[in-house]
């Protein structure tokens, strides 16, 4: 798969002089050296580099405000503690070295030569080996121990959310682009869909909770030297498995569908013309993701091979059916209209929301429900 993602610019460090303030506090030094410092402004700016000490690290900066701030702080944290005292499950990620609650930063080890599985997808190298052991490490995720995180006061995750569904709020309207604007306006009117959203919403209150990473999609995961590590755990909390399932199978499931019409863009055509040639391109995508969501599976279900707990297939396909929708709603931001594609991709997860037992052998879950 070769979809190129929107690139991102670098924000320069100076700009925040109270990132090396709190790494000198923690005595690791400095990122002074302009050649080893690299930065990348996405949803939470970060950078990473070798500090004057000779310390290799990772610095995040959360773009909240400072309630949700803090509270995505002491999430990651507990994340931390819980695997460090759980090494013999097997789990990696990059070990936290600090955080700095009124900063808004967390501090961790640099994971060197690391590319996430998203940069790998978009380069064609998601390998079904690959899928099978991302699968593998959010089973091991899912065997840690859950009794520590029961009566967590973490928030619910935003989406999907039904207040929003139904209506938003007057702030969130006036800062939304015309594309925003037009995805909420077909969800807000389909009372199928926030029927089926409703319906998913309850089923996942009722499942039985595992420690969840709850913002679960290919570019949590870094790839180095062939070994996988889980990241950005700001959301983790007691949650539903299918969360994270359905997120990463959403993730495979519409980075395909959008490499397919790259290799074979619509082109010209009337409008019955332009429709097939999209339903084939959405069809070649599903095609193509399968064996990974296949593999991803599998490796998921060895990890927990001795849990004696099933995850209900189709929540994991209601949520990847969300994720398309949630990718047009997150590539709206700066649109003037939604794109054809997009919308056929979303199409393709109201369907997963409203009838999942369907889609549950078409993406290589398993069987149909009887």
């Amino acid at each position: 798969m070769h979809t190129q993602m929107p690139s991102h610019t670098t924000p320069p460090l100076s700009e925040f002089p109270e990132i090396n303030a709190f790494l000198a506090r923690l005595g690791l030094g400095e990122l002074t050296s302009p050649d080893s410092i690299r930065g990348r402004k996405g949803r939470n700016p970060h950078w990473s580099g070798v500090t004057d000490s000779g310390r290799k690290v990772f610095v995040k900066r959360l773009d909240a405000p400072a309630e949700l701030s803090a509270a995505r702080i002491r999430q990651s944290l507990a994340f931390d503690r819980l695997l460090r005292s759980h090494p013999h499950l097997g789990l990696s990620s990059p070990r936290c070295l600090g955080a700095d609650v009124d900063g808004r930063l967390l501090v961790f080890e640099l994971v060197e030569e690391a590319r996430t599985a998203a940069e790998l997808t978009n380069e064609g190298e998601l390998t079904e080996d690959l899928a099978y052991e991302l699968g593998v490490t959010v089973g091991r995720l899912h065997e840690l121990p859950v009794t520590t995180l029961r009566g967590d006061p973490a928030p619910t995750p935003l989406l999907p959310s039904l207040e929003l569904l139904e209506g938003l709020p007057a702030p969130m309207f006036e800062a939304a682009s015309a594309a925003e604007l037009q995805m909420w306006s077909l969800v807000q009117d389909d009372s199928g869909l926030l029927e089926a959203v409703r319906g998913l919403l309850t089923r996942e209150q009722l499942a039985t909770p595992v420690a969840a990473h709850c913002d679960l999609r290919l570019d949590q995961f870094l790839v180095s030297q062939g070994k996988v590590f889980l990241t950005d755990l700001e959301e983790f909390r007691a949650g539903d498995p299918a969360r994270d399932l359905g997120g990463v199978v959403g993730d495979v499931l519409h980075r395909a569908v959008l490499d397919a019409a790259a290799l074979e863009p619509a082109g010209e055509g009337d409008d019955a013309t332009a429709r097939s040639r999209m339903v084939s391109q959405v069809a070649e995508g599903i095609r193509s993701a399968r064996p990974v969501i296949a593999a991803f599976r599998l490796g998921y279900r060895t990890a927990r091979a001795d849990a004696g707990t099933a995850v209900e297939t189709s929540r994991v396909v209601a949520f990847a059916g969300w994720h398309l929708l949630d990718r047009l709603l997150a590539g709206a931001g700066n649109a003037a209209r939604l794109s054809a594609l997009g919308r056929a991709a979303a199409g393709i997860g109201r369907k997963a929301l409203l009838s999942p037992g369907a889609f549950v052998p078409t993406l290589g879950l398993g069987e149909a429900p009887a």
